[in-house]
């Protein structure tokens, strides 16, 4: 079956995936659905499942960024405008709460160096004898 509009060429769908929704997806149902509702069988219905799988694609992306841990990243292929704007303030919010992780991290890592080298544990000060030998 095919639902790409004709003014469409073959080459334009051919690499999308059969699951692909366009990246104006939704700013386009919103527009039909606003300003030619009457074309449609069942309007209420058509904005009920719209709703559902915006509801749906978002929580799959919320999903992907809980389980985001330093310095990975989140696959966001298929993602529309419209749902990138709606979570820019959540992955803000994120990149923002991974900072403080990590920064607490990178305290926490400095002041135990600085304590092993007033112990006398560690630091730069430290040759080994074998690392002697090989010169």
């Amino acid at each position: 079956m095919e639902v790409s509009p004709p003014f469409l060429s073959e080459a334009a769908t051919a690499r999308a995936q059969a699951d692909a929704l366009p990246y104006h997806w939704l700013e386009v149902s919103h527009l039909l659905l606003t300003h030619a509702a009457d074309d449609f069988e069942d309007s209420d219905t058509v904005r009920r499942l719209l709703r559902d799988l915006r509801e749906v694609r978002m929580s799959k992306l919320r999903k992907g960024f809980k389980v985001l841990g330093p310095g990975g990243g989140v696959k966001m292929n298929g993602v529309g405008g419209m749902e990138i704007a709606e979570v820019r303030g959540f992955v803000g919010g994120v990149v923002d709460g991974m900072r403080k992780i990590n920064k607490s991290r990178e305290e926490s890592r400095r002041e135990q160096e600085a304590e092993d080298r007033e112990n006398g544990l560690g630091g730069s000060s430290y040759q080994d004898d074998e690392d002697d030998d090989m010169l």
